[in-house]
């Protein structure tokens, strides 16, 4: 525990009070001898005390000499402080004109950023267009990957099924294109735009004839018994056999032609 210091004003009245105690004591020990050792005892520690006390002020005097030095000191400090306060001075009034400078080009960069922004914002403006631009025809894109990928099912199964076949007839389409020259596809052009015509002709001429073949079937049968009925009667006429030869010697000389 720190012992509290005793001011010298306090140590005098300390010490009067120690002499009139032991002037107090001294008239004790005359009246009541008993008491004479204990106050004496008494006595011995006041002035063991007194001893402390003094050691304490002799310490107390060297650490406030030490606190003046290092005061001191702070004073020496302070001033360089001071000095080195003073130059900074100038130098925060040369920063603060710089600093004024550039305040100024911050303003201009502003009104300049201003600037930038508003073209930021109708570009920004511009760019929510086309994202939604884009998200529709992401959209439509989607939809057609499906379908792509539906129809390329759909080309699989296709090219499975078809496939044996298409390798069969690989060779055989190969020799038609081979063979095929400019002449034949002319022709075949033509045949095909003349189809429309033949189907007319099979539609209203051929067919309804196909259709009485039933019918004209006796009427043939007829007409040919009565041509083999006339060849006969030619032929059993007196002297068609000369006529015959006369005609095929005219004939064999070119003077007349069959039909």
């Amino acid at each position: 525990m720190r012992i509290p210091l005793v001011s010298p004003a306090a140590l005098a009245d300390l010490t009067r009070a120690a002499i009139g105690q032991v002037v107090e004591t001294a008239a004790a020990a005359a009246t009541i001898p008993v008491r004479v050792l204990g106050v004496l005892g008494q006595t011995e520690l006041l002035v063991s005390r007194i001893t402390v006390l003094a050691d304490e002020a002799e310490a107390l005097i060297r650490r406030v000499d030490t606190i003046v030095a290092g005061a001191e000191g702070v004073v020496v400090e302070a001033r360089a402080i001071t000095a080195s306060a003073a130059e900074i001075t100038s130098s925060a009034a040369g920063i603060t004109g710089a600093a004024s400078a550039v305040v100024g080009q911050a303003a201009g960069i502003t009104e300049a950023a201003s600037v930038v922004v508003g073209q930021a914002e109708g570009i920004t403006e511009a760019a929510s267009v086309v994202v939604g631009q884009a998200g529709g025809i992401t959209a439509e894109a989607t939809a057609v990957v499906r379908q792509a990928e539906s129809a390329a099912g759909d080309a699989t199964e296709l090219l499975d099924a078809y496939a044996p076949t298409l390798r069969k007839g690989a060779p055989l389409a190969a020799r038609f294109v081979n063979e095929l020259s400019t002449d034949e596809v002319t022709a075949a052009i033509r045949m095909v735009d003349e189809l429309p015509r033949l189907r007319e002709h099979l539609v209203n001429d051929v067919l309804p004839l196909l259709g009485k073949l039933d019918q004209v079937g006796p009427d043939i049968h007829k007409l040919l018994a009565v041509t083999e009925d006339l060849h006969l009667a030619i032929a059993g006429l007196p002297g068609l056999r000369l006529l015959r030869r006369r005609g095929e010697e005219r004939e064999k000389a070119g003077e007349i032609s069959r039909p």
